[in-house]
């Protein structure tokens, strides 16, 4: 055991300066002793610190779920023998072992938001699909799946690469919601309908003003009153070009119906936001932007 002879702190073992004062340690080995284990850890090093409690109790969870989720495929088995034909334990089987999955997928996938949403997406599709194939054909589980699989195109895939590429992760998510679409369409029929002739077209426009307003942000200093009346003008447009490309679409005469109110609403934003933008006294007015 030894003490630094500036300030008396007292030194662990094997050290060669004081943690206090950071004068030099000159002592014979026999006095400073081998370098252990620190008195206080250093939180800061590199890589997680893993205790050996919670892997401990990691493995107690893990151990835990499979236990269960034996004991029910056991149960259902012995059900299946006791009814017979009438009743097959092979969609509850399933189930038990897809629902364990998402407790498991916790406990041994890396627990970043990509790789959690990726599998419970994948999960869920494959649990969708044995519910809905249980008689024998694929029916509302492909709408759902597809919505699945857009939500990770949108949600999760850009945030799978880079920074400095994400935005192909978001040119991937545009074109998504456009094959969607037409996939949407081509199931509910044999041919497309109102994909190409009223929601691509709806989806084009209301593109084309979220870029208007990407393209603010990212270049400009946008209030939040720029940036609320904004995000309401890109949804009137959007409604607006609904009922536009629909009334086309059935040959009418009108140019607008029910959507021509918002018309006039999107008409107002937009004189509203030009004013803004481009009149000092009246960006003044409203600048209530929150450094």
């Amino acid at each position: 055991m030894a003490y630094c002879v500036r300030c008396g702190v007292k030194l662990e073992s094997g050290a060669t300066e004081c943690p206090l004062c950071s004068m030099e340690v000159q002592a014979p080995v026999e006095v400073i002793g081998q370098p252990g284990i620190p008195l206080f850890p250093n939180d800061n090093t590199d890589g997680p610190f893993e205790h050996p409690k919670l892997d401990k109790n990691r493995k107690g969870v893990i151990e835990l779920v499979i236990a269960f989720m034996a004991i029910a495929v056991i149960t259902l088995i012995i059900t299946a023998f006791a009814l017979g034909a009438s009743f097959s334990p092979w969609l509850p089987i399933g189930c038990v072992i897809l629902g364990g999955s998402y407790l498991l997928v916790g406990l041994f996938v890396k627990p970043t938001y990509q790789h959690l949403a990726t599998w419970f997406a994948a999960i869920t599709i494959v649990l969708l699909f044995i519910i809905d194939i249980s008689d024998r054909k694929v029916g509302w589980s492909a709408y759902a799946n597809l919505s699945i699989v857009l939500f990770w195109l949108i949600a999760v895939a850009p945030w799978t690469v880079q920074k400095r590429n994400r935005i192909y992760g978001y040119v991937l998510a545009g074109i998504a919601v456009a094959v969607y679409l037409l996939a949407i369409d081509a199931l509910a029929g044999n041919a497309l309908s109102w994909s190409v002739t009223i929601a691509l077209p709806t989806y084009g426009i209301s593109l084309v003003a979220s870029s208007f307003l990407l393209l603010r942000i990212r270049f400009g200093k946008p209030t939040i009153t720029d940036t609320v009346m904004s995000l309401i003008l890109v949804v009137c447009w959007g409604v607006v070009a609904a009922d536009f490309f629909h009334l086309r679409t059935i040959a009418s005469p009108r140019l607008l119906s029910w959507s021509s109110s918002v018309f006039i609403v999107a008409v107002c934003i937009m004189i509203f936001l030009t004013l803004n933008l481009t009149l000092r006294r009246v960006r003044h007015y409203f600048n209530n932007r929150v450094v």
